[in-house]
């Protein structure tokens, strides 16, 4: 009983603390004067469809993982409240709880980078939606930068885990089942969501490979993140132990793959731990990543995966360009997520991936058909 209040009470402060920080982050985007919120009718000059937004929770009892998920999808109903003028971000309006539209839509499903959280890469899942893709995305708990559990940083196994558990959920829900072709499931994900993405692809992390790394010098600083500090410390016997038991988390369902500044390439030596891919998997790396570094990661992943394609952002961009745009206030209370270098305007970096992420979607799922 002591340990389920204590569970409960963790859970508790977690929720106060993100409540306090929205709260605050609200504060800083209705101060932002410089950025005027874009209509439904102008976002609609350029796009296909609006963009639809719910929020629900499922719990996967057996891990008791409480998942807060998010969902953008193609909608032509405008008449529903916008619920993004209040975010920190540059995002499209959305529409909460919009109608769906009557046919089916693809369904892409999107993991956030360590610390970050289900709507980190909302600019990304409001363009698929606006193309016709419907999106889901899920809070990692635990390693969200309102929830920090340090062991949840290292212990990745849970995370291609939260996806097909949400991908169970949504399948089976009534309410979003009907709406969703099960025949064309994609999958996308930022930093260790790039991993996550690759795990659910068929790739086999050795804790041990990562474990050597993190003890090199080069290692080190990789896991002296932003995030969360001194991260090789949390490898511990116990976690390789464990960790080195899951050696299946592909999930079947899911036939594209697209993986963004993927990290913790370093627990992957070998070929044969990428033999379960049988999917294409389109890897982007940016040229000044100093988080994760594309020689170590995303090259590397390249390399060993043969069935991959490999796309390098070139110039100045860094590790942080997959993340959304700030408005001002934001951009200067969290620089090092938000501010790029004077030669790059995320604005513009964010059109070129979407493209470059929903064409590789329609052409995949176009071969996948035939």
């Amino acid at each position: 009983m002591a340990l389920i209040q204590n569970k409960q009470a963790m859970h508790f402060k977690a929720l106060l603390f993100s409540i306090v920080l929205f709260a605050l982050l609200s504060t800083i985007a209705c101060n932002d004067s410089n950025h005027k919120a874009i209509t439904f009718k102008t976002y609609l000059k350029t796009h296909k469809y609006a963009v639809g937004q719910s929020n629900f929770t499922i719990i996967d009892s057996l891990r008791n993982r409480p998942l807060i998920t998010e969902i953008w999808y193609p909608t032509n109903d405008t008449t529903k409240v916008n619920i993004t003028t209040e975010f920190p971000f540059i995002v499209p309006p959305t529409s909460k709880d919009a109608d769906f539209l009557s046919e089916k839509s693809p369904l892409i499903l999107l993991s956030h980078g360590t610390g970050g959280n289900r709507i980190s890469q909302m600019w990304l899942a409001c363009e698929l939606a606006a193309n016709g893709f419907i999106v889901l995305a899920v809070d990692h708990y635990g390693n969200t930068f309102d929830n920090k559990i340090p062991e949840n940083f290292i212990k990745v196994w849970d995370r291609p885990l939260d996806i097909s558990f949400s991908l169970d959920h949504i399948l089976n829900n009534p309410k979003f089942n009907s709406k969703i072709d099960s025949t064309k499931i994609g999958m996308a994900g930022f930093s260790l969501g790039g991993y996550t993405t690759i795990a659910l692809a068929g790739g086999v992390l050795n804790y041990n490979f990562l474990k050597e790394f993190s003890d090199t010098e080069e290692g080190k600083k990789e896991f002296d993140i932003p995030e969360l500090k001194n991260l090789s410390k949390l490898i511990k016997p116990e976690v390789i132990k464990k960790g080195n038991t899951f050696k299946n988390l592909k999930d079947d369902r899911i036939t594209s793959f697209v993986t963004m500044a993927p990290a913790i390439g370093q627990g992957f030596k070998q070929k044969n731990q990428f033999g379960n891919i049988t999917d294409s998997i389109l890897i982007i790396g940016a040229e000044k990543d100093e988080i994760a570094p594309v020689e170590t990661n995303a090259k590397h992943y390249h390399t060993l995966i043969k069935l991959s394609k490999y796309i390098e952002l070139k110039g100045e961009i860094g590790h942080y360009i997959f993340m959304n745009e700030a408005k001002n206030g934001l951009k200067r209370s969290a620089p090092v997520f938000f501010k790029d270098n004077e030669t790059i305007i995320r604005k513009n970096e964010h059109n070129k991936i979407a493209n470059m992420i929903i064409q590789f979607f329609d052409s995949q799922f176009k071969e996948n058909q035939t």
